[in-house]
């Protein structure tokens, strides 16, 4: 078996894959990580390692492209989808908006081509990455696999419970979550009965139905864009820059297209809170959390709503009769990825409230009709409060309760018919309930954030990861 293996390379990448391949004769392995330490021990006929930098980078600096099989016609038309969603994606990369069109079309090109010579000259059989593809080049491979046949394994994160599984199809994540629940929804029929959970498991369940806890996974803004004054908001950061990397400080002091930047983003940052006013609660409203971007909670686990204004659009077409929308920027985005043209078109629909950045958000959730998101997490918390949910993206929890898929305009009027009537409303019991299929559909993950109800070791979780992949792997290498 020829393989790919991709991003296994923090702490506990080495431990995890060689418990996973334990035993496993492999010809060829791909191993894409930066540090070479992370390196791991496999029996192998050819071993070929790759940096991940320069390949998110776009570069392929010691490939000789005359000996790389070019591209024709039939394959890149039948690689459109990807091509259209990694243009996107290379916004992770390209923060200052200096990759024009031209150079990220080029680079996609490039790594469809070498990647599309390697699946077939090395004839790889499977692909097993540590996360979903979100890093540009991996989308390809990922793409290219099933345009090809070939297998694709990943883990996906469920760091809100500390939790992975090991996942086929990211757009499909949650499949057996689903299954599981509706096992447990007949065992568990008579609503009397109750549901047990481990101790970790009650853990999060008594964290998530709490009112105001803020969550341990919950990430903040800097501290510095909290002020209004641009001078205030960069002099500190500019004397730590000037004294730990004077070279960079003095191209940026003497560059005129630095300042430009810099002021159009705090322009930008500037023009949201020019329009958010303060909510009222007593009014009726739909909750919709702006997701910090780039990420890949977005893109591409939101398809098409990686524009999270097709999203407020969407949402404000369907919107009930006297319901308003109030939107609200994440707590920790800062002044990259945002447009004043992004605001300004968020606050001219008429049924949209942007939200000051520091309202509380769990006042938010409390009196919302419900809440809209990509993915994000106050969704799957929401849920925990018995509000319904607007899901335009893939994320893990996609089939809980009260959870309404949205891909089209009909969804989301079927969604609004269905929550203003108060039909099939989900209750605490069901997230109990939702909750234990989690805890016996998933393992312990070994990766961060840390939660603090994760009893072992991070040394337990990895080996124990590698041994829930070594199960996956069997049926592969018969």
């Amino acid at each position: 078996m020829n393989i790919i293996l991709k991003g296994f390379d923090d702490w506990c990448g080495k431990p995890i894959i060689e418990t996973a391949f334990r035993g496993l004769r492999i010809g060829t392995c791909i191993s894409i990580l930066n540090d070479r330490k992370q390196w791991p021990d496999l029996d192998t006929e050819e071993h070929i390692w790759m940096p991940a930098s320069p390949l998110r980078e776009g570069r392929y600096p010691d490939v000789n492209w005359m000996n790389i099989t070019p591209l024709d016609e039939e394959l890149v038309e039948s690689m459109r989808h990807c091509e259209a969603v990694f243009l996107r994606m290379v916004e992770r990369y390209a923060r200052y908006g200096d990759l024009p069109y031209e150079e990220r079309l080029r680079q996609y090109r490039e790594h469809l081509r070498y990647w599309n010579h390697m699946l077939e000259t090395k004839k790889i059989g499977l692909v097993l990455m540590y996360t979903l593809p979100h890093q540009c080049y991996d989308l390809v491979i990922y793409d290219l696999c099933k345009l090809k046949g070939i297998p694709v394994l990943y883990l996906a994160r469920y760091y809100l419970v500390d939790a992975f599984s090991v996942e086929t199809d990211w757009q499909e994540v949650g499949k057996a979550l689903q299954e599981r629940l509706l096992q447990l929804q007949k065992q568990y029929a008579d609503t009397e009965k109750p549901v047990p959970l481990t101790d970790r498991f009650e853990n999060y369940f008594q964290s998530f139905t709490r009112v105001d806890a803020d969550p341990w996974y919950m990430f903040r803004r800097g501290k510095h864009l909290e002020y209004r004054s641009f001078l205030r908001k960069w002099a500190g950061i500019a004397i730590l820059i000037a004294f730990f990397k004077p070279a960079y400080f003095l191209r940026s002091v003497v560059s005129p297209s630095f300042w430009a930047r810099k002021w159009k983003q705090h322009r930008t940052a500037m023009t949201y809170d020019r329009f958010t006013k303060t909510p009222d609660l007593s009014l009726p409203y739909v909750y919709v959390p702006l997701h910090m971007q780039p990420e890949a909670t977005t893109c591409p686990m939101g398809g098409v709503y990686a524009d999270q204004e097709l999203m407020v659009q969407i949402l404000a077409a369907h919107l009930p009769e006297g319901v308003r929308l109030y939107v609200k920027e994440h707590p920790a985005q800062g002044e990259m990825c945002r447009s004043t043209a992004f605001y300004e078109a968020l606050h001219a629909i008429p049924s949209v409230s942007l939200v000051p950045r520091h309202f509380s958000t769990f006042a938010l959730r409390d009196n919302a009709l419900a809440i809209a998101s990509v993915t994000g997490t106050a969704c799957f918390e929401g849920l925990f409060h018995e509000k319904p949910a607007l899901m335009f993206g893939h994320q893990f929890f996609q089939f809980a309760p009260g959870v309404f898929r949205i891909r089209s305009a009909q969804d989301c009027a079927r969604a609004f018919k269905v929550i203003m009537e108060k039909k099939e409303a989900h209750t605490i019991r069901d997230m109990r309930l939702f909750l234990k299929a989690i805890e016996e559909t998933t393992q312990p993950y070994a990766g961060a954030p840390p939660s603090p109800h994760m009893p072992l070791s991070k040394e337990e979780k990895a080996v124990g990861m590698g041994r829930v992949i070594a199960e996956r792997l069997q049926p592969y290498f018969r």
